[in-house]
C-alpha cells in the first residue's frame, strides 16, 4: 500500500507538469500593448495599394467545374461524417474573370465549408508558371455544411474534416488552373454594375436574440457584349439549412440560389459567404431540402428586384494580399484557460492568414480568413465609413486560410456559445483588430 502511494505522488507531479506544458491561462493583454498589433498597425499606415489603370475597356468571362468526387469522401461541417451516401446537388468551383488590360483578376468560390488552404497554396506556387503576367486571385466559399472534407492534412484537419485526400486536392487545383486559362482566352467586352437588395427578413443575429445584424444581399452584375450575364452574390446567413444527420452532398441555399438565377434569368451565379460569423437564415417555415429550395427562390426574387448602380465599361483596379500578424493562438478549453500555442500549432498548423483587397472602381471587396461577423459590420459602422469614402463595401469570409470566428469583443466574456468559445482561436479583442484593419483599408 505504501509503495503504491510512493509511485502515485511522482505520477501526479509528472501529470501536472504535462498539463502545465500543454495548457495555459488566457492572455487578456490589451491590443495596444502587444507587439504584433503595433507592428500590424504601422504596416497598415504605410501600406500602399497597387493601382492598375485601365489600358482597355473591361473584359470578362466566367465558368465552373464540378468538384463532386466519383467516390465517397468524408463530409465537412458540423461533426465529422465519414462519407456521403448520395448527391442531392453537385458541388462546383465557380469563377468570374475580368481584365482592364493592365491586370486580370479572378473571383473564385467553392461549394465547400471554406476555400481549402492546400488548394490555395498550390495555386499560388503554380500560377506564375502558367501565366506570363501573374493574375490576382480572390478566394471564398459558400460555406455549405454539406460539402466534402478531406482537404486539410493537419492532425486536427484529419480528425475534424476526415482523412486527407491528396488526389482530390491535386485534381481540384489542376482543374482550377485549367478553368482560369480557359476563361482568360474567352473574355469579351463587358460592363459591370453594383447592386443591393434588402433581404433583412431572411437573416438574423444567432449570437444575440434580436441583436444587430446585416440583411443586405450585395452583388456585382457582369454583362458581356453577347448579352450573357453573371452575378457575384454575397449574403451573411450561414448555410446550415440541412440537418447534421444528412449524408447527402448539397450546396445548401447558395447552390439553390445560383440554380434559380440560371433557370429563371439565364444568368450565371457565383456565391461568396458574407459576414456569417454571427448570422443565420430565418423567416421561412420549411425545413431541410424544402428550405434550401425555398430560400434560393426567395433570394433570387430579391435579386430580380435589386437596386442597380450605373453600368461601367472601364475601371481602375486596386488589389493587394495583406498578411495579418497574429499573437499566439488561444484556443479556449475553459473560461480562463487555453491550449498553449505549440500544441495548437502542431495540431492545426500555426495561425496565419491575410486580408484580400480588390477594388473595382468604387466597389471594394475584402476577403477575410475567418467567419467574420456581420454584427461587427453594423456596430462598427463599416458600411457608413465606406459610403463616406464613396465606396461600396462587400466583406467575404473563408479566403483560403482559417483562424476561427471573429465576433464582437464583448461576447468573449459574456456568451458561452460554441462560436465564441471553442471556435475563437485567437483570443479577446480581435473583433476590434480586424475592424481597425478594414477601416484603414477603406481610407486608402
Amino acid at each position: 500500500m505504501r509503495r503504491g502511494f510512493r509511485w502515485l505522488f511522482p505520477f501526479a507531479i509528472a501529470l501536472a507538469m504535462i498539463l502545465y506544458a500543454m495548457v495555459g491561462p488566457i492572455d487578456r493583454t490589451q491590443l495596444s500593448a502587444q507587439d504584433f498589433y503595433q507592428e500590424m498597425m504601422t504596416s497598415m499606415d504605410t501600406l500602399t495599394l497597387r493601382t492598375h489603370a485601365p489600358t482597355q475597356k473591361l473584359k470578362s468571362a466566367w465558368g465552373k467545374f464540378s468538384i463532386t468526387p466519383g467516390y465517397s469522401m468524408p463530409m465537412a461541417g458540423y461533426t465529422l461524417r465519414d462519407g456521403f451516401e448520395s448527391v442531392h446537388d453537385s458541388l462546383y468551383v465557380r469563377v468570374i474573370g475580368l481584365s482592364n488590360g493592365s491586370v486580370s483578376c479572378y473571383l473564385i468560390s467553392a461549394d465547400l465549408l471554406l476555400f481549402p488552404p492546400a488548394v490555395k497554396q498550390t495555386i499560388y506556387k503554380k500560377i506564375s508558371e502558367e501565366f506570363s503576367t501573374k493574375p490576382f486571385l480572390y478566394f471564398s466559399a459558400t460555406h455549405t455544411h454539406n460539402g466534402i472534407g478531406g482537404w486539410n492534412s493537419s492532425v486536427a484537419g484529419n480528425f475534424i474534416l476526415g482523412d486527407y485526400d491528396e488526389s482530390w486536392v491535386t485534381r481540384t487545383t489542376e482543374s482550377l488552373i485549367e478553368e482560369i486559362k480557359r476563361i482568360d482566352k474567352s473574355m469579351k467586352s463587358a460592363t459591370l454594375s453594383y447592386w443591393e437588395a434588402d433581404a433583412l427578413e431572411y437573416a438574423e443575429n444567432r449570437l444575440v436574440n434580436g441583436g444587430p445584424h446585416d440583411g443586405l444581399l450585395r452583388g456585382i452584375k457582369f454583362e458581356t457584349s453577347d448579352s450573357a450575364t453573371a452575378h457575384l452574390i454575397t449574403f451573411s446567413a450561414h448555410a446550415t439549412s440541412i440537418s447534421k444527420k444528412s449524408n447527402a452532398l448539397s450546396g445548401d441555399y447558395p447552390g439553390s440560389l445560383v440554380s434559380q438565377l440560371r433557370e429563371k434569368n439565364n444568368s450565371f451565379g457565383i456565391f461568396m459567404a458574407g459576414m456569417v460569423g454571427s448570422h443565420r437564415l430565418t423567416g421561412l417555415p420549411e425545413t431541410e431540402f424544402e428550405l434550401v429550395a425555398k430560400a434560393g427562390e426567395m433570394l433570387a426574387q430579391k435579386i430580380s428586384g435589386a437596386s442597380y448602380e450605373a453600368t461601367i465599361d472601364s475601371l481602375q483596379i486596386r488589389a493587394a494580399h495583406i498578411p495579418i500578424k497574429f499573437g499566439p493562438s488561444q484556443l479556449r478549453i475553459a473560461k480562463n484557460w487555453r491550449l498553449r500555442d505549440w500544441v495548437f500549432s502542431s495540431s492545426f498548423n500555426p495561425l496565419e492568414g491575410e486580408l484580400t483587397y480588390l477594388q473595382l472602381g468604387n466597389i471594394v471587396l475584402i476577403g477575410t480568413p475567418c467567419d467574420f461577423s456581420g454584427e461587427l459590420f453594423v456596430t462598427r459602422k463599416l458600411n457608413e465609413l465606406a459610403r463616406s469614402q464613396n465606396k461600396h463595401l462587400m466583406i467575404t469570409s473563408f479566403n483560403g486560410d482559417y483562424v476561427g470566428y471573429i465576433t464582437e469583443d464583448s461576447h468573449y466574456e459574456q456568451i458561452e456559445k460554441e462560436e465564441v468559445r471553442s471556435m475563437n482561436w485567437v483570443g479577446p479583442y480581435y473583433g476590434d483588430y480586424f475592424t481597425q484593419m478594414i477601416s484603414s483599408l477603406l481610407k486608402k
